[in-house]
C-alpha cells in the first residue's frame, strides 16, 4: 500500500485589519474620476464603479486605474444604483463617495486610524455603523464657500443601505462617529458644474414624481423645495416657501440636517421683510434648538436683535460665531460666514458700537477693512458684505463710503470689480450704475 505524502500548503496571508471597499455610481464623469479614484488608491481593498450609461471615457479611465468597473441600467432611483454598488463589495467598511468628491492625503491617514480603531474594539464595533466627516463646497476656483456635515463612510452590512430614489440617505442602527476633523472636498455644486451636468431639472422631476406619490413626506417636500427655489424666480421662491413652511409643521418626523435646509432658506428670506421678522426670530430660535452646533442661526439671530436694538443679546450670539473661527479646530460648519466672516465683524461692529463699546467697534471696522483688502479681486468677499449693506437700507453713495478705504473709485479696474461683485449677488441696479462710471473713464 502506498502512503500518500502530505502535501504542505501555504497559509493564506492575513486579512489587513480594516478592508475598505470604495464605491461609486458615476456617468460621464470622464473629468473628475482619475482623482475620484487616485485619493484612496493606497488604503482601498477593492474599488468598484458602476457606470449608469457614461457615453464618453468615463469606464476606459476607471479600468486603466484598476477599478472593478459594473454596468447598471438607469432606473430614476439613486438609491438602487448605490445598493447595488454597494452589494458588491467585499470589505467590512464601505466609501461611497462620488465621482466629484476626493479626501487629502492627510485625512486619508486620519480616517485609516479612526477605522482601525473601530475595527479593533468589539465594543466600538457594537456602538457604531457610520462615520460623520465635514462636507466642503468648494466654488469653480476651488475656494470653499460653504462647510456642512455628511456620512460617507459606513460598516459593510446588508442592513446598512441607501432609500429614497433621490437625496437618498442610509437609515443607521447604530451611533455615528463625529469626525468632522475629516474633509471630504466636493466639487459637483459648483455653478460651472452644476450646469454642466443639468442636475436641477432633473432633479426636480424625480422630486415631483415622488411628492405626488407621497404627498405628506417631508423630507421630499424640504428637497424638492431647495431644488424649485434655484430657478431663482420669485414665483419659485414662493413655491419654494410654502413647501419649507409644510415640512417644518409636519407631524412626520424628518432629519434636522435635512429640515435645515428650510431654516436656511426662510430665514434669511423673512429678514428681509419687514412684516415676517417676528416669524424669523422664530424660526431662528427653533434652528438652534434643534441644530445648536451650527453658528449660521446665532449669526441671523443676531442680526435681528441688532434691528431691533438688543445690542447686549446681539453681541453674545455673535461672540459665538467669533469663538467658532478661533477655536482652532477647523472650519466651522457655516454657508453664511465663508469664505470669510466679513459678514460677522460687519456685525459685531453694529452691535458694539451700539452698546457703546467705542473701541472693540473701532477693531472690528478694522477687521472689515482687512478682510476687504484680501479679498479685494473675488466677488465672494465684496458681494456678500454690499448685498447685506443694501438690506440694512444703505444707499449707494453709503455703499461706496464703505469701499474707499480700499477700492479707487476713480480706477477703471477697481469699478468694474464692484460691479462684477454685484451683479454676482443679484444687486443688479447698481451693477449697471457702476458700469456705466467705469465706462467713463
Amino acid at each position: 500500500m502506498s502512503k500518500k505524502k502530505n502535501k504542505k500548503r501555504n497559509p493564506a496571508p492575513p486579512q489587513p485589519l480594516v478592508r475598505l471597499s470604495q464605491c461609486m455610481i458615476v456617468k460621464n464623469e470622464e473629468k473628475n474620476i482619475e482623482r475620484a479614484l487616485s485619493w484612496a488608491k493606497d488604503i482601498a481593498f477593492e474599488q468598484i464603479v458602476v457606470d449608469t450609461g457614461s457615453t464618453d471615457r468615463t469606464v476606459e479611465l476607471a479600468e486603466r486605474m484598476g477599478a472593478k468597473v459594473l454596468h447598471f441600467k438607469w432606473i430614476n432611483d439613486f438609491s438602487a444604483a448605490k445598493n447595488f454598488a454597494m452589494d458588491q463589495a467585499k470589505g467590512n467598511w464601505i466609501a461611497i463617495l462620488d465621482a466629484d468628491e476626493y479626501m487629502s492625503s492627510e485625512d486619508v491617514k486620519d480616517l485609516l486610524s479612526i477605522l482601525k480603531k473601530i475595527q479593533s474594539s468589539r465594543e466600538l464595533l457594537m456602538e457604531y455603523d457610520s462615520i460623520n466627516t465635514s462636507w466642503v463646497q468648494l466654488d469653480d476656483k476651488d475656494k470653499v464657500y460653504t462647510v456642512l456635515t455628511v456620512q460617507r463612510f459606513f460598516r459593510n452590512r446588508p442592513d446598512l443601505r441607501y432609500e429614497g430614489r433621490i437625496h437618498e440617505a442610509v437609515r443607521l442602527r447604530n451611533k455615528v462617529v463625529n469626525a468632522e476633523n475629516l474633509r471630504i472636498m466636493h466639487t459637483g455644486y459648483a455653478q460651472t458644474a452644476y450646469g454642466e451636468a443639468n442636475k436641477m431639472q432633473r432633479n426636480i422631476k424625480l422630486l415631483r414624481d415622488e411628492h405626488e406619490r407621497d404627498p405628506d413626506n417631508p423630507h421630499t417636500m424640504l428637497y424638492l423645495a431647495d431644488s424649485i427655489k434655484a430657478a431663482g424666480t420669485e414665483e419659485a421662491r414662493l413655491e419654494a416657501e410654502g413647501l419649507f413652511l409644510k415640512a417644518l409643521a409636519s407631524d412626520k418626523p424628518a432629519e434636522s440636517a435635512i429640515r435645515r435646509l428650510a431654516y436656511d432658506f426662510l430665514i434669511p428670506r423673512f429678514i428681509k421683510s419687514a412684516d415676517k421678522k417676528e416669524a424669523a426670530l422664530r424660526l431662528c430660535f427653533d434652528a438652534i434648538a434643534e441644530l445648536p452646533d451650527h453658528i449660521d442661526y446665532y449669526y441671523y439671530r443676531a442680526v435681528l436683535q441688532n434691528q431691533k436694538g438688543d445690542f447686549k443679546g446681539a453681541r453674545s450670539d455673535l461672540a459665538k460665531c467669533e469663538a467658532a473661527f478661533a477655536s482652532g479646530t477647523g472650519v466651522p460648519e457655516t454657508r453664511v460666514l465663508m469664505p470669510s466672516p466679513i459678514l460677522l465683524y460687519h456685525q459685531l461692529t453694529i452691535s458694539t458700537l451700539g452698546a457703546g463699546d467705542e473701541q472693540a467697534a473701532t477693531n472690528y471696522k478694522a477687521a472689515v477693512q482687512t478682510l476687504l483688502k484680501e479679498g479685494k479681486a473675488g466677488s465672494a468677499v465684496v458681494g456678500p458684505y454690499m448685498a447685506e449693506l443694501f438690506g440694512q437700507g444703505k444707499t449707494g453713495i453709503e455703499v461706496f463710503d464703505k469701499l474707499t478705504p480700499v477700492y479707487d473709485l476713480g480706477n477703471k479696474q477697481d469699478l468694474i470689480l464692484i460691479a462684477d461683485a454685484a451683479k454676482d449677488y443679484g444687486i443688479m441696479l447698481f451693477a449697471q450704475k457702476v458700469m456705466e462710471m467705469a465706462e467713463k473713464f
